[in-house]
C-alpha cells in the first residue's frame, strides 16, 4: 500500500488498524500495510533486483500522489493528463496488492492440474508419434489431473510479478473504456475506512468476491482517498456527485474494504469504527471450479495472448522477469509448465 495514500487516513503520522481477529493497533504509517520484498526480483542482484520497485516509485507513485491529493482537496473535474494519471493509480492499486496476488495464486492452484494434464496428453502423443484415441486421451488426462504434483514444487518465483504487470495493462484498458467514468464523492464528516488493499471491486449484484473473471465489464472500483473522499470507477450512471458521499454509499465502500482486506483495515485514530461493519475471519477465497473435459484434436477459437506492454521501461522489466539470469538454473513456470 503506498504510504502517500495511507497518510490521508493518518493523524500525527499514525493510523489505527483493525485486524481480522478483532485486535486494534495504532501503527506508524511507515509500518502499516507493508510486505517486505513484495515487488523485488528474487533471481536478480543489485539495481535489477529492485527494478520494478524503482519503476513504481518513479512512474506511478511520483505522478499519482499529487493528482490524488488534488482530488482530496476537491479539484474536479480533472484535465486529460490528470485523468489518465488517476486511472493509472487505480489500475496499479488493483494489481499491486496481497489481495490480487492471492487471487492469482488461488486461480493458479485450481488450474494447474488441468494444465499439467494437458501437457501429459501432449507428451504421450509426442512419445508415441501419433494422436491418442479419444477414450485414451481422456483416460490420460484425468489420470494426470488426479496425480498432478503440488504447484509449489515447480513454481516460478517471478510469475506473480509478471502476472501483475500484465494485469495492469488489462485493468488500465478496462478503466479507460468509453462507457466508464470516474465519480468523485465527498462528505463533510469522516465516513470511510481503508483496506490494506487500497481498493475494492464491487460486482453488479452488489457483492465483493474473487470469482473469476476478476474484472468483468460491469465491475465497479471503490477507492477511498481519505475518510471524506471516495473515488469510483463505474459504468453506471446512478451516482449523483452533487449529493455528495452519503452514508449509504460509504457503507458500501466500507463493506468492500472489509471484504478485500488481506489482514487489516485502517482509519484515523480519532474516527470511530463504522457501525455494523464486521471483518470475516479469513480473506476472500476463489471457489474451486467444477471440471469437465471433452476430446479435441485441435484447439478451437483464437489462442489467448498477453496484452501489449506500452511503457518501454516496464516492457524491459517484464523481459528481465521472463528470462533466467545466466548464473541461475531454469525454473519451471507454474503459468504454463515450461520456463517463461
Amino acid at each position: 500500500m503506498p504510504q502517500y495514500w495511507l497518510r490521508a487516513f493518518a493523524e500525527d503520522g499514525h493510523v489505527l488498524g483493525r485486524w481480522r481477529g478483532g485486535a486494534e493497533h495504532r501503527t506508524p504509517v511507515r509500518r502499516a500495510a507493508v510486505a517486505r520484498h513484495f515487488n523485488t526480483d528474487p533471481l536478480a542482484e543489485g539495481e535489477r533486483r529492485v527494478a520494478l520497485e524503482t519503476y513504481l516509485d518513479r512512474y506511478v507513485d511520483g505522478p499519482c500522489a499529487p493528482v490524488l491529493r488534488a482530488l482530496r482537496e476537491g479539484q474536479w473535474p480533472l484535465d486529460g493528463v490528470q485523468y489518465a494519471v488517476a486511472l493509472d493509480a487505480l489500475a496499479w492499486q488493483v494489481v499491486r496488492t496481497q489481495a490480487f496476488r492471492s487471487f492469482d495464486e488461488q486461480v493458479g492452484r485450481h488450474l494447474f492440474p488441468l494444465l499439467w494434464a494437458q501437457e501429459a496428453v501432449g507428451y504421450c502423443e509426442e512419445r508415441l508419434g501419433r494422436p491418442l484415441p479419444e477414450a485414451e486421451r481422456l483416460e490420460v488426462f484425468w489420470t494426470a489431473v488426479r496425480t498432478a504434483p503440488d504447484p509449489s514444487l515447480i513454481a516460478d518465483p517471478r510469475s506473480a510479478l509478471r502476472a501483475m504487470i500484465r494485469a495492469f495493462e488489462r485493468t488500465r484498458d478496462l478503466l479507460a473504456a468509453p462507457d466508464r467514468r470516474l465519480v468523485l464523492l465527498r462528505s463533510a464528516e469522516p465516513l470511510l475506512v481503508l483496506a490494506d488493499s487500497g481498493v475494492a471491486l464491487r460486482r453488479k449484484d452488489g457483492t465483493f468476491t474473487l470469482t473469476p473473471p476478476l474484472l468483468p465489464e460491469t465491475i465497479e472500483v471503490f477507492a477511498p482517498l481519505s475518510p471524506t473522499c471516495l473515488l469510483i470507477s463505474t459504468p453506471r450512471a446512478h451516482y449523483r456527485p452533487h449529493q455528495g458521499l452519503t452514508r449509504k454509499i460509504a457503507a458500501k465502500a466500507n463493506a468492500g474494504a472489509a471484504a478485500w482486506c488481506q489482514d487489516a483495515v485502517y482509519r484515523p485514530p480519532s474516527m470511530p469504527w463504522p457501525t455494523h461493519l464486521r471483518l470475516t475471519s479469513t480473506p476472500l477465497e476463489v471457489r474451486p471450479p467444477r471440471l469437465s473435459a471433452a476430446p479435441a484434436q485441435q484447439p478451437h477459437g483464437r489462442v489467448p495472448t498477453h496484452p501489449e506492454i506500452r511503457h518501454g521501461e516496464l516492457r524491459a522489466i517484464l523481459e528481465q522477469l521472463s528470462h533466467t539470469p545466466t548464473d541461475q538454473h531454469p525454473v519451471p513456470a507454474a503459468d504454463g509448465g515450461r520456463p517463461a
